[in-house]
């Protein structure tokens, strides 16, 4: 699968270990069993149900954790019956919870009545799909060893097009058990993710603009750059994405690559809604990466002499009216469909029909090409000279989408980009019809 653009690289997992467990303690504490308290009921359930329990095999195993995805009442009473050697370092609270999350995925389907372990086929497709991303820093889910992959089936399915709920039991020769390090790392990264919608949600731009500074380290990510970003991301999800959070659907969990679908995003003209995958990745680092795609569309950019107003986009204009606005220019080149002025610093190119003589009467404005400064420019904000961190403050996520973006008038799609010299400041800015 190829990287996608504007990814945002979070601080590394374990500054979310504590604040999970924290959670999950509280969670607990909230009373699960009549007359015994939170702590205790962990105690029990980690130092003394599971002591005795003979050994399970892999069906039984698949069996106690499918239960306990299908009935929250059964949580409790499914991992009593997991022997200690076969919890593998799974805690209560990380079990409970995980379990929650793909009782909330499983409940789209309806209620499961049984469960199938993939077939070794079936298993590597799997595995290759949390191993999507061809970017060397990702770590491979191989590093959780060799586990089986089950899935929970549904005879009466509601809605067959949703993600597949599925999870793993680990195998070592012939001998099985629960995936303890590979679903306690699931929940951090779940946890992660969900921090980073959640500061969506709350418009916290301080909070999401600390999930991203991790990301963009280099010189030209000055703080007000950071705050831009997260400040377009809120803005983003708050005018464009109509699904509310709650209705975000988990399509992939696991330690190292976590994936939601959020089924209806508008288009940036609004004319269409499709959905949008964001995505989670585990560096090698053990930092996480968040993958989430923003369009690169901007407001329409008009064209200016002295900072006034002179020239629109696929507007058409006579060679008398183009000369009074701008003035006489250095050079004119004609072909039989275009015409090309050439000024200080710019050239700018129209689309009509040339005489012999090379007389032109009226043409449609196709390109505009600022070469150098000069009296000519978009407006007071787009210039030549102007450092890629003033150019992030007007269109923040550019620097995920080679430096280019669209817009749309009356008269067509327009694309603007940007070159920069070595050290980093506009030489050339283009905008040309699409």
């Amino acid at each position: 699968m190829k990287r996608r653009s504007n990814s945002l690289r979070t601080a590394h997992k374990g500054t979310f270990t504590r604040l999970l467990a924290v959670i999950l303690c509280f969670v607990m504490m909230s009373g699960v069993v009549t007359g015994v308290t939170g702590c205790k009921f962990i105690e029990d359930l980690t130092n003394g149900f599971n002591v005795a329990q003979k050994y399970l095999s892999e069906s039984e195993l698949a069996r106690l954790m499918a239960n306990a995805i299908a009935s929250e009442s059964s949580v409790g009473d499914c991992y009593a019956q997991i022997p200690s050697n076969q919890l593998n370092g799974l805690s209560y609270s990380i079990f409970a919870e995980y379990c929650s999350v793909l009782r909330k995925s499983s409940q789209v389907h309806g209620t499961p009545d049984s469960f199938k372990i993939l077939n070794e086929s079936e298993k590597w497709n799997y595995f290759l799909k949390i191993d999507s991303g061809e970017d060397e820093r990702i770590q491979s889910v191989d590093a959780y060893g060799d586990m089986d992959v089950v899935e929970l089936s549904y005879s009466k399915d509601k809605a067959p097009n949703a993600p597949k709920v599925r999870f793993t039991i680990a195998k070592k020769g012939d001998s099985y058990s629960m995936a303890g390090d590979y679903i306690t790392d699931s929940m951090l990264a779940y946890s992660y993710m969900n921090h980073y919608f959640e500061m969506i949600d709350e418009y916290n731009i301080d909070g999401l603009g600390a999930i991203i500074k991790s990301t963009y380290n280099a010189d030209i990510y000055l703080n007000s750059v950071i705050d831009a970003k997260a400040e377009y991301i809120a803005d983003y999800y708050k005018m464009k994405v109509k699904t509310d959070t709650s209705g975000y659907e988990l399509d992939l969990l696991s330690p190292t690559h976590v994936s939601y679908i959020i089924p209806e995003v508008f288009s940036s003209d609004g004319a269409s809604i499709s959905s949008k995958t964001v995505e989670l990745y585990l560096t090698v680092d053990d930092e996480y990466l968040i993958s989430d795609d923003f369009p690169a569309s901007i407001n329409e950019t008009r064209f200016y002499k002295n900072y006034d107003f002179k020239l629109r986009m696929g507007s058409s204009y006579s060679d008398s009216e183009v000369r009074s606005l701008l003035g006489e220019p250095l050079l004119t080149t004609s072909t039989s469909d275009q015409v090309i002025l050439i000024y200080e610093g710019v050239t700018l190119s129209f689309e009509t029909k040339v005489s012999g003589s090379g007389h032109w009467s009226s043409g449609k404005l196709q390109s505009i090409h600022i070469r150098k400064a000069s009296e000519f420019s978009f407006g007071d904000d787009l210039c030549i000279g102007m450092n890629i961190s003033e150019l992030l403050l007007i269109y923040p996520m550019f620097d995920g989408c080679d430096y280019s973006g669209t817009f749309k008038n009356d008269n067509g799609t327009y694309r603007m980009s940007f070159n920069f010299d070595d050290y980093g400041n506009v030489t050339r800015i283009n905008l040309d019809a699409v």
